[in-house]
């Protein structure tokens, strides 16, 4: 299993955001999210709550579901998920 900092590099990458967007989009302040990235030596470094956890995950399956499900509109008007 990956460390948490690991996990939240490799998520922010799969989603393409930077640290401090991820960290915006599950509504972290920037100060906590920057503790969780630290080594586990560190003195300032925080454990991640395991809500964080999932919802870190939770918005990766989202944003991949979103990207299988392309929303498209015939011509009219009416939306069809394609796969």
């Amino acid at each position: 299993m990956a460390t948490q900092q690991e996990y939240l590099r490799q998520v922010a990458t799969a989603l393409g955001l930077s640290q401090k967007a991820l960290a915006a989009r599950m509504g972290a302040p920037w100060t906590t999210f920057e503790k969780w990235l630290l080594p586990p030596t560190s003195t300032n470094s925080r454990e991640m709550p395991q809500i964080a956890w999932n919802l870190a995950r939770e918005i990766l399956e989202h944003e991949e579901l979103k990207a299988k499900l392309r929303v498209g509109r015939d011509s009219d008007g009416i939306r069809h998920f394609l796969t």
